[in-house]
């Protein structure tokens, strides 16, 4: 089985969460980097942005949400791949934040680590980025009104 060699930013300010998440994504061969809220994943996306290939979010926050954030992170980084993680209500929560469902990457929680690594798995393969969240100009599709 080939080692993954790609750096993932982890945000979950569930403690548990964070961590097996953490786990799960070292074990395979990742570089992991974690934060527990806001403020904290931007100045670790900041400080290593040049290494992070991808994020894991939980769409929940405390302050500022996970959809908040990939709009700052993509500011930062317009490749970065994103997946969003949550405990609530499937994709369905997305869409209270204003984003298209159909158009993310999102893995329901609780998860298993095979579940984990095999979105991971598509998020990074994936040739689209987040056009809704980042559009470029000239791209044909709509922006979402920022808040």
């Amino acid at each position: 089985m080939p080692r993954n060699t790609e750096t993932v930013l982890v945000v979950d300010d569930e403690t548990e969460d964070l961590t097996s998440t953490r786990t799960v994504l070292e074990s395979a061969g990742f570089a992991v980097i974690t934060a527990d809220h806001f403020q904290t994943a931007l100045a670790g996306f900041t400080a290593h942005r040049e290494t992070i290939d991808a994020a894991v979010l939980d769409v929940s926050l405390p302050g500022r949400n996970g959809c908040e954030l990939a709009r700052e992170l993509l500011k930062l980084a317009p490749d970065l791949k994103i997946l969003f993680v949550s405990g609530y209500v499937g994709a369905e929560v997305i869409r209270f934040y204003g984003v298209p469902a159909a158009d993310i990457h999102f893995l329901q929680k609780p998860f298993t680590p095979s579940d984990l690594l095999d979105r991971m798995g598509k998020v990074l393969r994936s040739p689209e980025h987040l056009l809704w969240l980042n559009p470029r100009e000239g791209d044909g599709r709509s922006k979402v009104p920022e808040e």
